[in-house]
């Protein structure tokens, strides 16, 4: 039979491994302003690519990996974005120097929208008789958007609302460059 001195001994040691246990954190999710940022970041280099083919190199072949990356980096922000739903606002919101406002995040949504959106009319003017090959293929890209925006929408009252004049001119050049089904989309979503 044990002695009291071996179970006081083995007590104090049980003990001490719940009292040197971490606090248990919860994982908060990532604020919407810091993953705009860093979508506008990731996508920055991609949709400079995919602005720089012109009509020596419009292919499907050049032109499909880039969409395809494009799509890949939206549906990750989409993924995350998906963590905030049923958050509070100021949780959604939040940065390390507060909370935005409706107006300041539409700042930081609005870049990532219309550089997807340049890029394609980047390439679709540049491409001259191959635009009509690789138009489906721009088309996915910019239509990757929607979920996106169908993420954001019911985070932020008004947010879409903020977001669609500043997007605007770009959105009336794409209907102008044929993507019309895309334009129909967002439209519908903005």
């Amino acid at each position: 039979m044990p002695s009291f001195s071996q179970i006081a001994a083995l007590a104090t040691v049980a003990f001490a491994a719940f009292a040197a246990a971490a606090p248990v954190e919860r994982d908060l999710p990532i604020a919407l302003p810091a993953i705009l940022t860093s979508l506008a970041s990731e996508l920055a280099p991609v949709t400079a690519l995919l602005s720089s083919i012109d009509a020596t190199n419009a292919t499907a072949q050049i032109v499909d990996p880039i969409t395809s990356q494009i799509e890949s980096i939206l549906d990750g922000a989409v993924n995350q974005i998906s963590t905030l739903a049923g958050a509070p606002v100021t949780t959604v919101l939040a940065t390390a120097n507060g909370v935005l406002s409706v107006t300041d995040t539409a700042q930081l949504l609005a870049p990532v929208l219309t550089t997807v959106f340049s890029a394609t009319q980047d390439v679709l003017n540049a491409a001259g008789p191959a635009a009509a090959i690789i138009q489906p293929l721009l088309n996915e890209a910019t239509a990757a958007l929607n979920p996106l925006l169908v993420a954001v929408a019911p985070l932020v009252n008004g947010l879409l609302a903020a977001t669609a004049p500043i997007v605007a001119p770009v959105v009336g050049e794409l209907e102008n460059l044929g993507l019309g089904p895309v334009v129909g989309l967002v439209g519908s979503i903005l």
